[in-house]
């Protein structure tokens, strides 16, 4: 006689708004206070409370298998469809950018988790919700560090089923983390998570190596054709006589008089500070300190003149354009190091511009080009 095992279950029902709550740090009874003024017809509080409590349930269950996005997927202990998994993957994974803000750049280790209590009194967001966030970016590094054959963002895709952008973001943040890029010097104060993510995402598009590394680093061979340039160009008064006339000549239709002429004067300590933050990319202990040199050195500089945003990019552009022109510097040199010079200027150009901001304090702009 042959012998059945029979296992039934009944569908999830997964509540968002109590999802919402659950993942914002919120225990049943500060969910059940939250939940009952929007209760229509209005039921009894004890209902309320069983209910969510029954939600939370379900969730805590969940909780183990959402370390494991791909084993959450697979399994059926809990019958969803594939869209509500991958929906609910989703939601445990995303952030708040607050919190991450104060997280960005710092060692993602046992101490660090131990002054998430300061994050949440910072940000407002609940202590288990800063938990989890930062438990899931702990999660995300350790097991991308060891992967090879795919880039960082398509790794996250893959071990954890994140869509694109979001696991775009977790690279970015990831890539600040691993270089241990400080944010959090007061020159720095004025920018939100948002701005960092971007400069992150800057910096790997065009100052990493190409290899199939999972976690990218600096490029050195980019640091040192910036070496090369710097000793070229700013040694030789032709090179740099003739790139700043250049220079000169193109944004003389589009800048004012008095600006154009502070640059001018100033193009020699412009150009060094540009050059100076090229060869950071592969010192350990100098390039932690990147985004400050960016905003003291460029941001600043460009403040000062009463440049915008435009006038710093027709800037850029026009060294860009005019590095090839540059008769004073031998066609073999101009030939080898175009593809660098155009790595190095387009990221600076885009980080500039994005952190192109006034400091919260006046006093911090009397840094000036004689830095």
């Amino acid at each position: 006689m042959s012998e059945w095992m029979v296992t039934t279950s009944s569908a999830v029902v997964l509540d968002e708004s109590i999802l919402q709550l659950w993942l914002l740090g919120h225990n049943v009874d500060q969910a059940t206070q939250l939940r009952m003024p929007s209760i229509q017809p209005p039921v009894p509080g004890r209902v309320l409370k069983s209910y969510i409590t029954s939600q939370y349930r379900t969730y805590e269950l969940m909780h183990h298998y959402m370390h494991h996005p791909r084993h959450f997927s697979g399994q059926f202990m809990f019958p969803l469809s594939q869209s509500a998994k991958q929906h609910l993957i989703e939601r445990y994974y995303s952030f708040d950018e607050s919190v991450i803000r104060e997280i960005l750049g710092k060692k993602l280790n046992s101490r660090t988790r131990k002054d998430l209590d300061e994050v949440h009194e910072k940000t407002g967001v609940k202590l288990p919700s800063c938990r989890r966030q930062f438990d899931n970016l702990k999660r995300v590094m350790k097991k991308v560090e060891d992967a090879e054959g795919r880039t960082l963002v398509q790794d996250i895709e893959h071990q954890f089923l994140l869509p694109h952008e979001l696991a775009r973001q977790y690279a970015h943040i990831l890539f600040i983390a691993d270089n241990k890029l400080d944010t959090f010097r007061k020159r720095l104060s004025c920018y939100q998570f948002s701005d960092f993510e971007y400069c992150g995402a800057v910096f790997m598009q065009y100052w990493t190596a190409s290899t199939m590394d999972t976690l990218p680093e600096f490029d050195p061979h980019l640091a040192q054709d910036v070496r090369d340039l710097k000793s070229l160009m700013l040694n030789d008064r032709a090179v740099l006589d003739e790139l700043r006339n250049r220079i000169s000549n193109n944004l003389s239709q589009s800048a004012h008089p008095p600006v154009l002429e502070r640059i001018q004067s100033n193009f020699k300590v412009v150009l060094r500070n540009m050059l100076s933050v090229g060869c950071m990319i592969n010192q350990q202990k100098e390039v932690r300190n990147i985004f400050v040199e960016i905003a003291d050195k460029l941001v600043d500089a460009f403040l000062q003149v009463g440049w915008s945003p435009v006038d710093m990019e027709l800037f850029y552009n026009s060294l860009i354009a005019e590095f090839g022109n540059t008769t004073s510097l031998t066609s073999r040199y101009r030939e080898r190091y175009s593809t660098s010079w155009i790595r190095l200027v387009t990221g600076i150009k885009l980080a500039s511009i994005r952190l192109y901001r006034q400091p919260t304090s006046q006093s911090l702009l009397t840094r000036s080009f004689t830095r």
